[in-house]
């Protein structure tokens, strides 16, 4: 077989077996391959069988003896280790399927945040590489186990419903690293928004008194308007759409030394996305930088004088920018 046909299964065919053929071409038997080349038949056989790697030395030796190349060799030998492992991961996985079922696929489908999700060879993978994890078992470990809770001392385990909520966080947190930004100071960044805070305000009194949102995934001019204004401060305002089994309204936390507000990207009510963003921002100025906060959701470490504190200053926030807080939204405070 000519060596280009080879390259084909690199993937799958262990070296071995191309040097089982160079050998027949030859006419060599192991016996006489082994004196040239310096090893014992016993290596010889167990590198015909797959039982042995081809380590750099060996592939040049490989190479003086047969005239393939060393470059060959190598890469035979990665080609059929990246296989194994492969399948390895394959069989760790035989339960998969049952764990992907779990995530919220009809609300998914539609908008195109996992790439190849509907692989019918393998739907699993384009999961796990969406939360960058490398098993359901380490998804599970992230998000209901040690993980998180070491990072923002919460567990997902007691939500409503995990796999959808931890999609909006993942999501929220790919829009976030593709945005590049400098490292925050929190002592500074604190006492940067407090000075803004009347621009915030200004902001809400010129886009706040729409009664409705867009349609999901649709950026409207005071949500640009919010974003920008927050980039110049060193705060991502981020949109996500929820799902109805997790119907999050936002969230704020600090993602790699930079606070992060993430809001459901339209609700019924525009005072209510106003009232949101402001509760989140008053955790960034008020609150902790190893907390996380998400509204509308249970997480097993919810404080309830942190969260009134956050109302507190949205309600006079809201009051600031002329946006009444009548009964119906007042009602939304409270969820």
């Amino acid at each position: 077989m000519a060596e280009e046909e080879k390259l084909v299964f690199w993937g799958v065919t262990p070296p071995g077996e191309f040097l089982e053929e160079k050998l027949e071409e030859m006419g060599m038997d192991v016996v006489e391959f082994a004196n040239r080349i310096g090893y014992t038949p016993k290596t010889v056989n167990e590198l015909l069988k797959g039982k042995c790697a081809v380590t750099t030395e060996m592939a040049f030796n490989l190479e003086y003896v047969t005239g393939i190349s060393v470059a060959f060799w190598m890469n035979a030998q990665r080609g059929y280790e990246e296989e194994l492992i492969r399948q390895r991961i394959k069989e760790t996985v035989n339960d998969a399927p049952l764990w992907r079922s779990d995530f919220p696929l009809p609300e998914l489908n539609p908008r195109n945040w996992i790439e190849d999700l509907n692989n019918k060879e393998d739907n699993v993978s384009p999961i796990l590489r969406f939360f960058r994890v490398s098993s359901p078992k380490a998804w599970e470990n992230y998000y209901f186990n040690a993980t998180l809770k070491t990072a923002f001392r919460i567990s997902l385990a007691e939500a409503q419903d995990p796999y959808a909520a931890s999609v909006w966080l993942r999501r929220g947190e790919i829009l976030a690293e593709a945005i590049p930004m400098e490292k925050q100071d929190e002592k500074k960044l604190r006492s940067a928004i407090k000075k803004a805070l009347p621009q915030f305000i200004e902001l809400a009194k010129k886009y706040g008194d729409q009664s409705t949102m867009g349609e999901p995934g649709e950026i409207d001019e005071g949500m640009q308007a919010l974003h920008e204004f927050g980039l110049t401060l060193g705060i991502k305002i981020l949109y996500v759409q929820n799902f109805k089994s997790a119907p999050i309204h936002g969230m704020s936390r600090w993602y790699r030394h930079i606070p992060v507000i993430q809001l459901h990207d339209r609700f019924k009510d525009r005072r209510a996305f106003w009232f949101t963003f402001f509760h989140e921002l008053s955790h960034i100025i008020l609150h902790g930088k190893k907390d996380i906060f998400i509204k509308n959701m249970y997480h097993g470490n919810k404080n309830p004088q942190k969260e009134e504190e956050a109302d507190m200053f949205a309600q006079k926030c809201m009051a600031d920018a002329g946006l009444i807080m009548d009964a119906k939204l007042k009602k939304f405070v409270n969820v």
